[in-house]
Order: structure tokens, then C-alpha cells, then sequence
């Protein structure tokens, strides 16, 4: 008996019997059109072109018709998943969906396009996302503070000498740091000499030598060369960066109101947990317990 049951054509006919008794099941409802699988010209072209890109020529006729025949195993196979329920529990088949669903709601929503006004107070409006950020040049002279007795007597030294017409290549400590930098952002400075350096160096006035400007490495005695401030461009000059954030947002709203419209239609049901107790019950046993211990 027990070879017997391990024969493979036992499996065979015990999984047989049991599709055939969901089939009766759930089959005898079907209509007769859901029956029918129509294959399209169109579908034939796109099973050819598939083919095409990847093997880098056409199909012959017999693999085109084992094409057709894939696509016709697949769909039957896929109809009566969907009618056995196979992919109700299935959470990757329901992420699938939902993201099909998403998809379709972004390619919905990419369809507007704006007149130069709406942009223009969308532009108004996030001012802060298309600012300019301020542009400095300047030149740095190092001081490394563990080499000096006194670093802040020294970087005082130091800048009147710069002052004075001093030679900022043959002054200050040896060090790897970049000796300064051209038309740099905030942000680009910060990256080589922290945020703090950073935010002193914007309020400097150009034209002179000024310090000691502090950073994490150590005392930096600065001249800025030019400094461009923030601005805020003209929609004409960032147009094109303009419209892809407005269709980003677009596309976010419009999938959000499509979900809310849809959430109306559903009444969602929280289940408490009934081997949990209820909050108070929780809240009055915490409390008999803490008095129980004093």
C-alpha cells in the first residue's frame, strides 16, 4: 500500500480528480464568451515583435505558431487561476495589481499640460524648491593649530601680513586641503570645509582678506574674490525644470484624489484582537499593578 502511494500516476489521478471537482464547482457558472479566446492580428504582431528583439530576427512560421500556442496555454491557464481564486491570499499577485492600478492612474494624470500662468504661480509658490543658491570665489590660507603656541595670535599675525601684500603661497602650514575654489555653492564649500565655514564665508564682504574663519581641520584666513547672492530665476530661465516638478506634483495629487474617491466606496472595519484586552482594561491592570507593588 505504501508503494503504492508513492507511485507518481497516483499523484496524478488524486490531483486530476481534484480539479475536476473545483471545475464542477465553479465552471458550470461560466459564460460561453469567457470561454472564447480570440487572438488578434495585433497580438499575433506583438508576439512576432517580442520574439524579434530578443533573438534579433523573426520567428519561422512553426515558432511563430508555438508562440500563438504559448499565449493561448497562458491565458487559459490565467482564466481558470482566476476562477479556482488562486490569486486572492496571494500577496504578490495582489501587489502586482495594485501597482498595474498605479500605473495606470500616473499615465492618466501625465496628460495635462499647463499654460505658462499656471506655472508661473507654481513657480511663485515653491520659490524656495528653484532659488539660485549664492556663488562664492575666494582663496584660503591653513593654520594648523596644534603647530602654534598661541593659533589666534598667529592667525592675526598672519592676515596682516596678507593684508600688506604678503605672498598667501608661501604662508600658512602645509596641509591637503584645496587652496580655494571658483563660483562655488554653500553646499560645495561645506563638502571640503564644513557647514560652519561655510555660513561665515557667505557674510564676508569680497575684495579683502579677512579671519581666522574656523573649520573642523582649523583656522583658515580667507579672501573672497566674488560673490554672486542668492536669486530667484524667471520662469522662462527654468522652464523646463519648472514643468517636470509641476507634473511630479500633479501626478501626486491626482493619484490622491483618485484613492480618496475610491476609499469612499469601501467602509474599512478595524478587528480588535479578542485574546488582547481592551486599552482601559490594559490601563486599569497597569495602574492595580503599580499599586500592588508600593
Amino acid at each position: 500500500m505504501q508503494r503504492l502511494l508513492r507511485e507518481p500516476l497516483v499523484h496524478f489521478l488524486v490531483l486530476g480528480a481534484a480539479l475536476f471537482l473545483v471545475f464542477n464547482l465553479t465552471g458550470e457558472t461560466d459564460q460561453a464568451g469567457e470561454r472564447r479566446i480570440v487572438v488578434t492580428p495585433g497580438q499575433v504582431e506583438q508576439l512576432a515583435a517580442q520574439f524579434s528583439r530578443t533573438w534579433l530576427r523573426p520567428p519561422t512560421p512553426s515558432e511563430l505558431d508555438g508562440l500563438i500556442e504559448r499565449y493561448v496555454r497562458r491565458e487559459i491557464y490565467y482564466r481558470e487561476a482566476l476562477a479556482m481564486g488562486l490569486g486572492q491570499d496571494d500577496p504578490y499577485v495582489r501587489n502586482r495589481l495594485a501597482l498595474k492600478l498605479e500605473v495606470l492612474l500616473d499615465d492618466l494624470s501625465a496628460e495635462a499640460e499647463p499654460a505658462d500662468t499656471e506655472l508661473a504661480d507654481f513657480l511663485e509658490s515653491h520659490a524656495e524648491r528653484f532659488a539660485k543658491p549664492a556663488r562664492l570665489s575666494f582663496r584660503q590660507v591653513y593654520l594648523n593649530p596644534e603647530r602654534h603656541p598661541d593659533p589666534t595670535a598667529e592667525a592675526r599675525r598672519l592676515l596682516e601680513t596678507l593684508r600688506d601684500g604678503g605672498d598667501p603661497n608661501a604662508r600658512g602650514d602645509v596641509s591637503m586641503l584645496i587652496p580655494g575654489l571658483a563660483a562655488a555653492s554653500p553646499d560645495e564649500i561645506a563638502r571640503h570645509f564644513g557647514e560652519d565655514f561655510a555660513e561665515a564665508l557667505v557674510v564676508l564682504e569680497p575684495g579683502g582678506w579677512d579671519g581666522p574663519v574656523r573649520s573642523p581641520y582649523g583656522i583658515h584666513l580667507v579672501l573672497v574674490t566674488q560673490c554672486e547672492p542668492e536669486r530667484q530665476p524667471a520662469l522662462a530661465e527654468i522652464r523646463d525644470r519648472v514643468l517636470v516638478e509641476w507634473r511630479d506634483q500633479r501626478r501626486h495629487e491626482t493619484k490622491e484624489q483618485a484613492y480618496q474617491r475610491l476609499r469612499e466606496r469601501y467602509e474599512i472595519v478595524m478587528q480588535q484582537d479578542s485574546a488582547a484586552p481592551a486599552p482601559d482594561t490594559a490601563a486599569a491592570q497597569q495602574a492595580a499593578q503599580v499599586q500592588a507593588g508600593q
